[in-house]
């Protein structure tokens, strides 16, 4: 667990992603995590990296996402909405997360998420549900098992049965502030 206090965050949901361009630095076990995610949303990924694991040399060989086989370079964020930095060299990814900073782009530092501005919760997903958990970036691991703790409570509760709440809206109270 990290000694790192978690920082406030803000917590949403981004939409509309489909098609949208997405830049990956790095070929490894974190990127293909990252690029997993942004392909379950149908955003146009790009991977820049020298190498590749055998999983995103597939994707790329289908031509599921675009692979710069290089390393980084200073403007290969240019057009993206989302930039994620995610190699096992440190000064690269302070050199992605200043260039994404600079171009006013979301960015995910994997290594250092204090340096980006987002990262990413665990997330689960069934039918029209879509369940986020997060510690701030302090403890991934830690999110991730409570997100498999929640998402196996929902197989074991599982009904075909509508609750009260999934017929439709409740009226709101006068103080009751409005979210979403």
């Amino acid at each position: 667990m990290s000694s790192r206090p978690a920082q406030p965050v803000y917590p949403i949901c981004l939409t509309n992603l489909a098609g949208a361009p997405a830049v990956v630095i790095g070929g490894g076990a974190v990127a293909a995590r990252k690029v997993a995610g942004l392909l379950a949303v149908q955003a146009a990924v790009t991977i820049v990296s020298p190498a590749l694991t055998p999983e995103l040399a597939l994707l790329a060989a289908i031509g599921r996402v675009c692979w710069i086989n290089r390393p980084y370079v200073p403007g290969d964020l240019a057009g993206a909405r989302l930039a994620f930095a995610a190699t096992d060299v440190r000064g690269v990814n302070a050199q992605v997360a200043g260039e994404a900073a600079q171009r006013g782009l979301l960015c995910n530092v994997a290594d250092a998420p204090e340096e980006g501005s987002f990262h990413l919760p665990a997330v689960h997903r069934q039918a029209e549900l879509v369940i986020a958990v997060s510690t701030g970036g302090t403890a991934p691991g830690r999110a991730r098992q409570w997100r498999d703790r929640i998402a196996a409570w929902l197989a074991a509760t599982a009904t075909d049965e509508p609750t009260k709440e999934d017929r439709g809206p409740r009226p709101r109270s006068s103080n009751q502030r409005r979210t979403g």
